[in-house]
């Protein structure tokens, strides 16, 4: 048996409520979508063999025979526009924002799916691999019950810290290497070391120095790091004229030149290594794992006494107050507030539970943040709409846009983006959007974390750019 211990928890295994990374990962065990994304982000064939774009807003999707749910019924293409169209009337289901911009979902023939969307979007096919398939009829009490899916691995029990899974004699690709698999969920720091120490779990993923000093000192463990591809950042009210957390002044973060100045009074390198000795420091938007990264970028610097000049420049000579709203990151907070301190801008670090700290964002309440934003579809696109483009509920965009962030330059690149279909077309739009917005400084990137699973030998795995651990992936080495 596979024994896992990942560090998230989970309370409900139903594949459509909620949009976070646990509520993906394990399910994405159970359950798949029409189209998947390969360990390098891109998209790839999954309960679809193949697809075609007759015209701009219409995308043909044939099925892959033979496959079966769990319970020994075909899949069908009913089956796939059941999901859809739940997820579609259903905007408590938090997946539902991945077809926001689907108009039609209709099945012509049994093993053909045709999806209209509102306009041409180029970003489709990564939004669909966050759709998972499910049987006609089913709810998310029946799916809570009686989890039932196409995937690799079939649920045997769950609750909310522990899932068992036996392998899918029948499944329709390769099969996982391990009859069964037991995951331990929302593991303690404490709980990890000690599994470790007693042999409990064959594989362990928690973010942890202490963790993997450890099971390098081993012989039978393994450390397989890798980056994620959630930017830690900086971001700022640019709306309005006054902000709640920067008293006795005019909004300063709606001059160019005092976000310039931000980003320019901050060394990087010194920030990560105080929260992170292996993080890595970040120069663009996005990490080179996203389409959209531009390797011939050059990094950003960290130029004091230019920050102080931009600052004079821009009416502030003496620097500002301002609060730092956080809810994660207290180290990096601390280091921005002390070398923002350099340039006469004095932070004052606040921390909110993550749930008002969110809603704090949605009704854009705050003035100055600290967040770590991702593209889980591996496309820029996702980032440019979700979070740089104009809102415009028409167009799905800017629903992410927390500090009312406008800029034509941005804007007219994501137009073109949504256009191309074709990703060797579509990249030049999508570089350009993300150096529109980065030269604008809409945010202050930081710093990538890193992760690692600790891996006991001879247990392989090559980890996947977006960090989701996929159990199939678990082999035996020599």
């Amino acid at each position: 048996m596979l024994r896992v211990g990942p560090g998230k928890g989970l309370t409900c295994l139903a594949p459509h409520p909620r949009n976070a990374v646990a509520a993906i990962e394990q399910p994405g065990n159970v359950y798949e979508p029409l189209v998947t994304l390969d360990a390098a982000m891109r998209p790839r064939p999954c309960l679809a063999a193949s697809w075609s774009n007759p015209d701009p807003v219409t995308w043909v999707f044939r099925l892959r025979p033979s496959v079966l749910f769990h319970d020994g019924n075909p899949l069908r293409a009913e089956d796939v526009v059941y999901s859809f169209t739940r997820l579609r009337g259903d905007a408590r289901l938090q997946l539902s924002e991945y077809v926001a911009t689907v108009s039609e979902v209709s099945a012509p023939a049994a093993d053909t799916v045709v999806v209209r969307t509102r306009w041409p979007n180029a970003l489709l096919l990564g939004d669909l691999s966050f759709v998972p398939v499910v049987p006609a009829g089913s709810t998310t009490g029946t799916l809570a019950s009686r989890p039932t899916g196409t995937g690799p691995w079939r649920v045997e029990s769950f609750s909310p810290g522990r899932l068992r899974l036996g392998r899918n004699e029948r499944y329709w690709g390769p099969k996982p290497h391990f009859a069964r698999a037991s995951v331990d969920l929302g593991i303690s720091e404490a709980e990890a070391l000690s599994g470790l120490v007693s042999g409990r779990w064959g594989v362990v993923r928690y973010s942890s120095a202490v963790l993997e000093a450890w099971a390098r000192q081993q012989r039978s463990w393994n450390v397989v790091p890798y980056p994620d591809v959630f930017l830690r950042h900086l971001a700022c009210d640019v709306a309005r004229e006054t902000t709640p957390f920067c008293p006795g002044v005019p909004n300063p973060f709606r001059r160019r030149e005092v976000r310039q100045a931000v980003s320019l009074a901050l060394d990087r390198t010194a920030l990560a290594r105080r929260v992170d000795p292996d993080a890595v420091v970040a120069s663009q938007l996005v990490p080179p794992s996203i389409f959209g990264f531009d390797r011939n970028a050059p990094p950003l610097t960290c130029d004091v006494e230019r920050a102080r000049r931009l600052l004079a420049a821009a009416g502030y000579p003496d620097g500002f107050d301002v609060v730092l709203h956080r809810s994660g990151f207290a180290a990096a907070a601390e280091e921005v507030k002390a070398q923002l301190a350099r340039v006469g801008i004095r932070v004052t670090v606040r921390h909110l539970p993550s749930t008002e700290f969110f809603a704090a964002l949605d009704r854009r309440e705050l003035s100055f943040w600290i967040v770590a934003d991702g593209c889980m579809t591996g496309d820029a696109l996702e980032l440019l709409l979700g979070s740089f483009r104009s809102p415009d509920s028409a167009l799905g965009a800017g629903v992410d846009n927390y500090g009312g962030y406008r800029n034509p330059d941005v804007d007219l690149a994501v137009d073109e983006a949504l256009r191309q279909l074709d990703p060797a077309s579509r990249l030049p739009a999508l570089q350009r959007g993300l150096r529109a917005a980065l030269d604008d400084v809409a945010w202050v990137p930081l710093y990538f974390s890193r992760e690692a699973l600790v891996l006991r030998r001879p247990l392989t795995y090559r980890p996947r750019a977006d960090g989701l651990l996929r159990l199939s992936d678990v082999g035996l080495g020599e």
